[in-house]
């Protein structure tokens, strides 16, 4: 399950789904899904956020953010999840991500 995981980028939520689908039973999907940590979670969703963040250069911050975290819903992570990978994706590309900190930064 943990190279599912690396592989497709998709996030517990995803895989449970897949598993389901497939005629996994749910015991055994809850205990392959057990070698996923939170930790191994957020970093799949920060090296999917960094890799779209590259194609994303150059648009508005705003559609930049929409975008990327739309595409890590689709993947099935949460919103709080896909928000914290999304800002960090950004700022690693040098782009104020525009979370909570920024809010009234304006000096006007």
């Amino acid at each position: 399950m943990r190279t599912r995981h690396a592989e497709r980028g998709l996030a517990r939520r995803a895989l449970t789904h897949e598993l389901r689908r497939k005629g996994v039973t749910p015991e055994v999907a809850a205990q392959a899904l057990e070698q996923i940590d939170d930790d191994d979670e957020l970093a799949a969703a920060r090296d999917l956020a960094v890799r779209k963040a590259r194609a994303s250069r150059g648009l508005d911050r705003d559609k930049r953010r929409r975008r990327l975290a739309g595409m890590l819903a689709r993947k099935g992570y949460s919103p709080g999840v896909a928000m914290r990978a999304v800002d960090e994706a950004l700022a690693a590309d040098g782009e104020d991500p525009g979370g909570i900190g920024s809010l009234g930064d304006d000096p006007a």
